[in-house]
């Protein structure tokens, strides 16, 4: 990072890092609280939010189902972000046995639990408190949670150490964030927008979906952790949406597809104070993530019904064990017989033999060889979860073409 790529006003107000020639921390202005001009893709963005919104209201049971796994979703693919390799089917089967004395010791399966366990703490203090739990005492306790188990990262607390973005060493970074004595007032700033509260007599005003964009970015170059601001930062989308009434949107696992993309469009806004690439980015894959989870709503009803009409056929009891694990399957879509048995408080035996029976009926499908406690995968929702993305963020950067105008 040269200081002559910096925008001008960050020049002047860039800072020389100690201890290192040529480098300097680059602190921000204040975030925008106002925008002159909307996003050309903001009205589309808004429309398909409220679709999501209406498709969840219509189907709250499937609903609840489907976010279970797009949390775990989202965990996997915003903890993949940042290096770590574990899979979906491997995170559930590390949830599921976590605690028991088939748990195996994984800690990439266990950093991206920890991303789980910090989302869920946000939502039900959210869901307590409204808008006014997102403060910095919440995200510090997000991180503690996420942290967990690595103490070299402080967990739950602010940085008191100059850190840098890209490269081995200051000299090749990317970008270097602010000195860390600037780090408080600089989230202080940033609480401000996060718990935005509409001014009456303004003529304009910054709705949750651009709002949410400009905090990450924001927050990405504060990078008020030692470590894990990218997923904390992540964490921040769907618990904004949240607190402003709506429900969750998912969008690590599309800013994964355009990682690269991503990367550079945070680059743009944190060297040149450029948003438009990065606000686009972000409405985007709101869009695409709106519009594919209507699309799961729909398939995973399709499946349900699919599953039953062959339970049906097969004859099954009305309340065989079998029906009350393929309701699980449908946001749980990895079990063992084990986790069967805690999970819907029945005997061995009668969880042994509704697997059987699925695996008769192929919805569920042995993992591995081994015979103990096996794992057994619902491969038709697995498939569901991952299917259609690419296409999806494809046909939504097509509008590119039709948009005119740009803004800040």
């Amino acid at each position: 990072m040269r200081k002559s790529d910096l925008h001008p006003s960050l020049r002047d107000s860039a800072v020389p890092v100690p201890g290192h020639s040529g480098c300097y921390a680059v602190v921000p202005p204040p975030v925008p609280t106002t925008l002159p001009v909307s996003p050309p893709l903001l009205p589309l963005a808004q429309r398909e939010v409220q679709i999501l919104s209406d498709a969840v209201e219509a189907a709250p049971d499937y609903a609840h189902l489907l976010m279970h796994m797009l949390n775990r979703r989202e965990a996997v693919d915003s903890s993949q972000i940042e290096g770590t390799h574990t899979q979906f089917d491997e995170l559930l089967l590390h949830e599921i046995e976590k605690g028991t004395p088939d748990a195996v010791s994984d800690s990439d399966a266990e950093q991206t639990l920890n991303y789980v366990r910090a989302y869920t703490l946000g939502v039900a203090q959210v869901r307590k408190h409204g808008q006014r739990a997102l403060d910095g005492a919440l995200i510090c306790e997000m991180h503690r949670h996420l942290m967990s188990g690595n103490p070299r990262a402080s967990p739950g607390q602010l940085r008191g150490v100059q850190n840098f973005i890209g490269g081995l060493k200051m000299e090749q970074a990317r970008f270097i964030p602010p000195p860390p004595e600037e780090v408080p007032r600089l989230m202080t700033d940033l609480d401000r927008l996060i718990r935005h509260q509409p001014d009456p007599e303004s003529h304009y005003d910054v709705s949750v979906l651009p709002r949410a964009a400009i905090v990450h970015a924001q927050f990405e170059t504060i990078h008020p952790f030692v470590d894990g601001n990218g997923r904390i930062g992540r964490l921040l989308f769907p618990l904004m949406l949240l607190a402003d009434g709506g429900h969750p949107i998912h969008l690590a696992t599309f800013l994964k597809c355009r990682q690269r993309e991503y990367y550079d469009a945070l680059l743009d806004v944190q060297m040149k104070l450029h948003w438009s690439p990065w606000v686009d980015l972000f409405l985007e894959c709101a869009i695409a993530s709106c519009r594919h989870t209507v699309h799961l709503l729909r398939e995973l009803r399709s499946v349900a019904e699919r599953w039953q009409e062959r339970l049906k056929t097969r004859g099954t009891r009305k309340h065989a064990t079998v029906w009350s694990v393929v309701h699980l399957l449908l946001g749980q879509p990895v079990v063992t017989v084990s986790s069967l048995v805690e999970r819907l408080n029945v005997t061995f035996p009668s969880a042994n033999a509704a697997v059987a029976t699925l695996v008769d009926l192929d919805i569920l499908r042995p993992q591995g060889q081994q015979r103990r406690n096996r794992a057994f995968h619902a491969h038709e929702i697995m498939n569901l979860l991952y299917t259609g993305i690419d296409a999806v963020l494809d046909d939504v950067a097509t509008l590119r073409n039709y948009r005119t105008g740009s803004w800040m």
